[in-house]
């Protein structure tokens, strides 16, 4: 019998402190796992995919906010620490504002902010979605709220939806939102060299 390759099991993490690389990880992670599921599978990994697609959204925000404010002239508001630092609809908000300002100080192409727009609208349906089953980052990774006790997701009829979560729809809106959130800084590059030029 033929043997693969040995994995490389030991990882030097210092070598992976960037943002980029956390949310490249992350992103690798969440499409391997769509990937590599089957039939019913989604049952058993439901929570863990729901909390990647949630976390690589929040690395994605910051990874970019910290850019981005480089070169807007306003400062992002980015919470590490406490409840606020979890929350991706004050991400998603600041995001926006930061491309907004970014449109208007170097006068970005039409083309440019409509296909954002575009693009940002199935980035707003997908946090909406998560955020609603997960503000706080605790529903995907514990049972229960941060004071120990309180169930996430009160036991409910089976025929109240408000806690499903469509995977089909998550993926779909998934992979359009990921392109945003993964190539605005070069984007944002592009609209600086032609403003420049002019």
């Amino acid at each position: 019998m033929k043997r693969g390759p040995e994995l490389n099991y030991n990882q030097k993490l210092t070598y992976k402190s960037e943002w980029w690389r956390y949310f490249g990880e992350y992103q690798y992670c969440v499409d391997l796992l769509f990937k590599s599921i089957t039939a019913g599978e989604i049952t058993v990994v439901a929570l863990p995919l729901a909390f990647l697609i949630r976390h690589t959204l929040e690395l994605g925000y910051k990874m970019n906010l910290i850019e981005l404010e480089k070169v807007s002239d306003l400062k992002a508001k980015i919470e590490y620490k406490g409840k606020s630092a979890h929350r991706i609809d004050n991400l998603h908000f600041e995001f926006e504002n930061q491309m907004k300002a970014i449109f208007k100080k170097y006068n970005a192409d039409k083309d440019v902010v409509k296909q954002f727009n575009k693009l940002n609208s199935k980035l707003t349906s997908l946090k909406k979605l998560i955020h609603k089953l997960d503000e706080l980052s605790y529903a995907f990774r514990y049972p229960v709220k941060n004071d120990g006790v309180t169930p996430n997701f009160d036991k409910k009829a089976i025929e109240d939806k408000t806690d499903v979560i469509n995977f089909k729809e998550i993926k779909e809106l998934y992979d359009d939102s990921i392109l945003l959130i993964k190539f605005s800084t070069d984007v944002v590059n592009d609209i600086i060299e032609k403003h420049e030029k002019k």
